[in-house]
């Protein structure tokens, strides 16, 4: 008993765990084991085929975790353990780290390569001189990419922009809202605008009048884009212009998909990672449904016939996707009015009014994902920012995040990105 360790004391293991247990889903499996328990290190697959572990934790939970290791995620094959004690370091969390030496073949390890593209959506500016709508990207992307290398796992970021089609959006409300303003309305004498008299308007209740006018407001000049977006003509522009940017971006690597569709054994595929803001989320949903749903043809069936090389692009994007060369990695929401936009379908509406939920699987999250693969990022106090998660039936795989103040700074929202990328983004 004397040697015995106080139950708070940490220990450090260093485990290597050899068999199938690359390309089968282990240092995830590692890393959702370890979080779940509160254990800190990092896992790691090394270039002679085996897994390299540390966990740090107290002496129960690592030799539990431990214990956990010859049987690994349900699809590896562990063949042997082997476990080092060491000095702990005191670290703080677990991650998955990728070693720049590892450079296995897929040809020699049986994974297929990953390419990892992530593609930022915003919503559209509301300035008068829309600014390059990468700016509130860069500063979400540049607070990121400096936890887990990120930036160098990354094959491609691509920033949609929408060609100032933002700007006549911007100015287009602004002058409706000017127009309709109430106080220059009030001012207005002329004989076909009926005003009530003084005394009638003065019965009005003033502390609604003060709620009821920046809703208005609201309205008519923040609410612009959402409209526009809802109806046919406005779907058809904004999906012309991110479509065709995300599609063009993709085709440098349909060349090697396309040899790779011809073989036995796959060797390639593309893992797409979507962050969308406020409308971009919204685009964001439709894009993927396009990509992985088996319900509808093609998202952009709105799209006309003189675009057939988008639709036939997209098309041969939606093949890949059932033959598994394109998957979902993750998606990342702040500001969703996506509730909203889904009142267009009348599929969706038939399902709620049954009472039912949605299913995940449209947008290419699997029904039995069992980590987080969708963050939502929400605030009551925004009219536009909604939580997800209830729609689709309290999905394991989607998570709802309320947070406070701007989006794009919000140094919280920047720590849970980076984790999931750094989760999800494999090779």
């Amino acid at each position: 008993m004397e040697n015995q360790l106080p139950s708070t004391q940490k220990v450090r293991a260093h485990v290597f765990v050899s068999g199938t247990v690359h390309g089968v889903g282990f240092r995830l499996a590692a890393w959702d084991k370890a979080n779940q328990w509160g254990i800190a290190g990092w896992v790691e697959e090394i270039p002679d085929g085996r897994v390299e572990i540390v966990f740090e934790a107290t002496k129960e939970l690592v030799e539990a975790v431990v214990r956990w290791c010859y049987r690994g995620s349900p699809e590896a094959v562990v063949k042997n353990v082997t476990v080092e004690y060491e000095k702990p370091e005191g670290l703080k969390e677990f991650i998955i780290r990728r070693s720049p030496k590892v450079r296995v073949s897929s040809s020699v390890s049986g994974q297929a390569k990953t390419i990892n593209i992530l593609i930022f959506i915003c919503g559209l500016n509301r300035e008068n001189h829309p600014q390059n709508e990468s700016i509130s990207d860069d500063s979400l992307w540049s607070a990121v990419q400096k936890y887990y290398n990120l930036s160098e796992r990354i094959e491609s970021v691509i920033k949609v922009n929408y060609s100032g089609k933002d700007g006549k959006i911007y100015l287009a409300q602004k002058f409706v809202a000017e127009q309709l303003e109430p106080e220059g309305l009030g001012q207005n004498n002329a004989e076909n605008n009926i005003l009530l008299s003084g005394k009638e308007r003065d019965r009005m209740q003033p502390w609604w009048r003060s709620l009821v006018q920046p809703l208005r407001r609201l309205l008519l000049q923040g609410l612009g884009d959402l409209v526009y977006y809802a109806g046919k003509e406005g779907k058809i522009a904004i999906q012309l212009a991110v479509d065709s940017q995300v599609l063009e971006s993709l085709e440098k690597y349909r060349p090697k998909v396309e040899k790779d569709l011809r073989k036995e054994a796959q060797t390639i595929k593309v893992r797409l990672h979507l962050i969308g803001h406020s409308l971009g989320s919204g685009i964001a949903y439709d894009f993927l449904q396009g990509l992985f749903s088996k319900k509808t043809s093609i998202a952009t069936d709105v799209l006309p016939a003189e675009n057939q090389e988008i639709v036939e692009r997209y098309q041969f994007w939606r093949q890949a996707a059932g033959l598994g060369r394109i998957e979902l990695g993750s998606i990342v929401s702040m500001a969703s009015p996506l509730p909203i936009l889904m009142m267009r379908s009348q599929q969706v509406i038939d399902t709620f009014a049954l009472g039912e939920t949605l299913l995940a699987d449209e947008i290419g999250i699997a029904k039995n994902a069992k980590e987080i693969i969708w963050k939502n990022f929400y605030n009551f106090d925004d009219l536009q920012a909604f939580p997800i998660r209830p729609l689709f039936g309290e999905h394991p795989g989607i998570q709802d995040i309320e947070v406070e103040g701007n989006f794009w700074v919000n140094e919280e929202i920047h720590k849970h990105v980076a984790e999931l990328l750094n989760r999800r983004v494999v090779s």
